[in-house]
């Protein structure tokens, strides 16, 4: 051998232990230290899957629509540890409901065939919140997914027995799929009304334009009746796109983007619409405090606490981020506590919980950070969370 090949040999060599090293170092990194339950890996050829936790009330879903780019990840995290437990892919903008029992999940998806383009394909996942196993994979033969994570166009009926979706073209309709039989039913004509809020008995509430809502009941066939509520805010109050509601309760907490804050508790018996609350003071307006981000409401049902995302704005940005809390009495109005979050927070949730937690999802940090509601103290965070993580969502117990 040559001492010209005897130095290629040895530089060879040299290169390969580096790539080892450096391969080492990279994988060890490339774990974030919030991954609990995922599983440990011995060697490379011996890796185990660590079995699953069920979901308990402090379980949250974090959403990644990353800008809305062509798919959105869905993150299961233990709340409790702030440990991240898997992740599930999605749709565009895909919508996100929990079952009654947080045992199961289901995602309302549109993608296409070459990625961002080509021919559309419409379906419904049902996960298991345990596994995150796809326990069911339903087509939509017809109907479209108007895609839109940031509001509420989608959800699962009170008794978990059904999903039911909007679709705005070519014209207005509610789609019905039994998740017991893992099927698509039909598509159900409605008024030009918007987002979805069920109700006990096969039924639902949407949002009509001229400020009632809409009264919709169904069978296991499709077939529906409608009536309609009483007019309940005027034209010019303009309601986020994103309100709480509360399947089990039917309570529904709606701020405008001045601060007002609409309520009502819908029931298949008809809906009572509560006196309007007003979250700043007239000082406070002038100092121009009003909410803003993408998820802005939460409410904890026990304690009867409305939960508001706000900071100091010009009018018309509404879904820009806020750094502050206003935690208010759902029935008075009384300012209860002004949590400084200390970043700047895109959406809010709440568990239901004796001791609840108040979760704050940042776009740009990448992070869902913890807070303890009662004293707003941060008590951990999840960092890494993808692109753009936006909203959160919580068990409805």
């Amino acid at each position: 051998m040559t001492t010209f090949q005897s130095s290629r040999l040895i530089g060879k060599l040299a290169l390969a232990a580096l790539l080892a090293t450096t391969y080492s170092a990279f994988a060890a990194d490339a774990v974030p230290s919030s991954l609990g339950a995922i599983g440990t890996a011995k060697t490379q050829e011996d890796i185990t899957i660590e079995p699953g936790v069920p979901a308990d009330s402090k379980r949250v879903y974090v959403q990644d629509p990353g800008h809305f780019n062509v798919t959105t990840t869905v993150y299961s995290i233990d709340g409790k540890n702030n440990n991240l437990l898997g992740m599930t892919d999605s749709g565009k903008l895909a919508n996100l409901m929990l079952s009654s029992d947080g045992k199961f999940f289901v995602t309302s998806n549109t993608t296409y065939s070459r990625i961002a383009s080509g021919k559309r394909d419409d379906y419904v996942q049902v996960i298991d919140a345990q596994s995150l196993k796809v326990l069911a994979d339903i087509d939509i033969p017809e109907g479209r997914f108007l895609t839109g994570v940031m509001e509420r166009l989608a959800s699962i009926s009170t008794d978990n027995k059904h999903m039911l979706f909007q679709q705005f073209a070519p014209s207005p309709a509610v789609g019905l799929v039994d998740l017991e039989k893992k099927s698509f039913v039909k598509m159900m004509d409605i008024p030009d009304c918007y987002h979805i809020f069920p109700v006990p008995n096969q039924g639902f509430y949407m949002h009509c334009r001229d400020g009632s809502m809409m009264h919709i009941t169904y069978d296991d066939k499709g077939n529906t009746k409608q009536k309609p509520t009483k007019v309940f805010h005027a034209e010019d109050d303009y309601l986020f796109v994103n309100p709480y509601y509360s399947n089990s309760t039917g309570r529904l907490v709606w701020p405008t983007y001045e601060g007002r804050v609409f309520q009502a508790k819908l029931s298949d018996k008809g809906a009572e619409f509560l006196k309007p609350i007003e979250i700043f003071s007239d000082k406070e307006k002038a100092a121009n405090w009003r909410p803003g981000g993408w998820q802005v409401v939460a409410y904890h049902k026990a304690r009867n606490e409305i939960y508001v995302l706000a900071d100091q704005r010009a009018k018309w940005t509404h879904v820009t981020a806020s750094r502050y809390v206003f935690v208010i009495d759902g029935t008075t109005g009384k300012r209860l506590r002004r949590i400084d979050l200390k970043h700047e927070i895109d959406g809010i949730s709440v568990t239901q919980d004796a001791d609840p937690n108040l979760y704050a999802v940042s776009a740009e940090d990448k992070t869902m950070y913890t807070f303890n509601a009662l004293s707003g103290k941060q008590t951990g965070k999840v960092d890494e969370l993808g692109r753009a993580p936006t909203i959160s969502l919580t068990l409805d117990k």
